[in-house]
């Protein structure tokens, strides 16, 4: 397994930032209107939106505004629906790109991304251009404090983990997409702090930076596409080399 990209790495320092900014507010308000639509809008029978709404009361979001994007989702609202769009493209150095994006007008958001690659010298693609090149996993992102490697490793591996691996800040257990949050459920069970838990994107392979000016370009497009407000994720192959990123200050 290839393991989480260096953007969830470099974007996991973004969060406060992004939270101030209000937008961690927006995406979330989209995951709980989607997750209502695919699902329903019963939390206890739908657990994408179960873990939806648990990382919005964790920033604090009011139960109106929750209450309010389960209306959407489930239709009962006169706001229009939301549908998730997942596009593909071709970032600088060769790198791949996914994004998923919660529009309303498809037209806006597919503009949108098309601009953001051509401004940062990548290529918005077609349907299946580089989807071979990721699959599909749950993500179970534990923070690494108070918590030892080992002990993570035993308890995920019991309870029907696929692997573990260790970033600078976090464990990341990845498990099939269909236990993603029977696991996650079973890891708070037994005391772990669960920051994020989703069925997400991952590269097969990565393609290794080294040179700078690329790893500028591809950040900034990273950077560029999480910050339009209909898109919900980015992933990408991307393997940036340590040093590089701390000269870039990550």
């Amino acid at each position: 397994m290839a393991g989480h990209s260096h953007w969830a790495q470099v974007k996991h320092k973004k969060a406060k930032i992004d939270a101030q900014r209000g937008k961690l507010f927006g995406k979330l308000i989209r995951e709980i209107t989607v997750a209502t639509k695919l699902g329903g809008p019963d939390p206890d029978a739908n657990p994408r939106l179960r873990m939806a709404i648990e990382s919005a009361k964790k920033i604090s979001m009011p139960m109106d505004t929750i209450e309010k994007a389960i209306k959407r989702g489930s239709g009962a609202s006169k706001e229009g629906s939301l549908e998730e769009i997942v596009y593909e493209g071709y970032g600088p150095g060769g790198t791949a790109i996914m994004v998923i994006a919660a529009t309303d007008n498809r037209n806006k958001a597919s503009s949108e991304i098309k601009h953001a690659f051509s401004k940062h010298g990548g290529n918005l693609g077609s349907s299946g251009c580089v989807s071979y090149l990721f699959e599909q996993k749950g993500v179970i992102e534990i923070p690494k404090e108070g918590v030892e490697e080992d002990a993570i490793i035993e308890k995920a591996l019991e309870v029907g983990a696929l692997d573990v691996e260790s970033t600078e800040d976090s464990y990341i257990v990845y498990a099939e997409p269909k236990d993603v949050y029977t696991i996650k459920d079973a890891l708070s069970s037994q005391g772990f702090n669960i920051e994020s838990a989703k069925v997400s994107l991952i590269p097969t392979t990565t393609v290794e930076i080294k040179d700078m000016d690329t790893a500028k370009k591809i950040l900034n497009l990273m950077e560029h596409l999480d910050e339009l407000e209909e898109v919900q994720e980015v992933i990408s192959n991307v393997d940036i080399d340590k040093s590089v990123l701390a000269s870039l200050g990550f």
